[in-house]
């Protein structure tokens, strides 16, 4: 069973396909292995898409297909084979994504003071260090899903069951606890008790009901990272999770440890933060 958002970009995929299969004059579904062989060509000679975007498509073509319905894909799995390789070896299959460390994660944080965007941000980027979730599970987090427990905050991952208990570092510089603790009191104070966690704000600091968006997280990290004296290129939210986990493969790390922070098994544990 494929989950709504896997549903939603399988659709996408299955869309433009049919588009490409109109400019053809094909049939899209059930579609010849001459179609199918020519469209993956297109996707890698012409789009020149990346190899787990083509793969994508592939699935979502292929289970697209009428039941029982079965062509060959040979020449069509040669073409994609050769291009990951191709992308593997070219400046496209390295990551550009450059990962924030811990001595770059405590600059950030010192640039955070006491007025609301510096808790605002303080509580986003050790949050988002600290539990390693995605920046779309970290926008649609709501205030009743942080908890300010004994020793730490206690994430409930949105739409799952999954709970993370980000330890505090006792380092004022640093502490979850402390910009938390501090972000929520604004946000009581503002009278919003529920709703999003990080909410998007006016230039006079009005509150809205939407969450901040993908880009705008992006900024917020990018522009700590600025004012902390970091080289900001290639920097993004997802450094954090990237420095995180870069982070934590420097020091030891045992098999139960990988699974909790995969959030593979159990469906609560701990986090510490920052990695000891």
């Amino acid at each position: 069973m494929t989950t709504p958002n896997t549903t939603r970009t399988y659709d996408t995929q299955r869309r433009q396909f049919q588009a490409w299969c109109t400019e053809q004059g094909v049939e899209a579904s059930p579609c010849t292995a001459e179609t199918f062989t020519e469209y993956i060509r297109y996707l890698v000679t012409e789009r020149r898409m990346a190899p787990s975007t083509v793969e994508l498509a592939w699935y979502a073509i292929r289970t697209w297909q009428p039941h029982g319905h079965w062509f060959e894909t040979a020449t069509a799995r040669e073409l994609w084979d050769r291009w990951k390789t191709e992308w593997s070896t070219s400046d496209r299959g390295k990551p550009k994504t450059v990962p924030i460390t811990e001595e770059g994660l405590r600059a950030m944080l010192a640039t955070c003071e006491e007025d609301p965007a510096g808790l605002r941000d303080g509580c986003l980027i050790s949050l988002a260090w600290g539990t390693a979730i995605l920046r779309s599970e970290l926008a649609s987090c709501t205030v009743d899903l942080v908890r300010l427990v004994d020793g730490g905050v206690r994430v409930q991952v949105p739409g799952g069951q999954t709970s993370i208990l980000v330890r505090d570092s006792q380092d004022p510089v640093t502490s979850v606890v402390r910009f938390t603790a501090g972000w929520l009191a604004h946000l009581h104070e503002n009278g919003r008790h529920d709703g999003f966690l990080f909410p998007h704000w006016d230039r006079w600091g009005n509150l809205s009901e939407k969450a901040l968006t993908a880009q705008t997280m992006n900024n917020v990290v990018r522009r700590r990272a600025e004012t902390a004296g970091l080289d900001a290129s290639g920097i993004s939210f997802t450094s954090l999770r990237v420095g995180r986990a870069t982070g934590r493969s420097t020091v030891a790390f045992s098999e139960p440890d990988v699974e909790c922070f995969g959030r593979w098994q159990p469906p609560a544990f701990e986090v510490l933060y920052p990695a000891p």
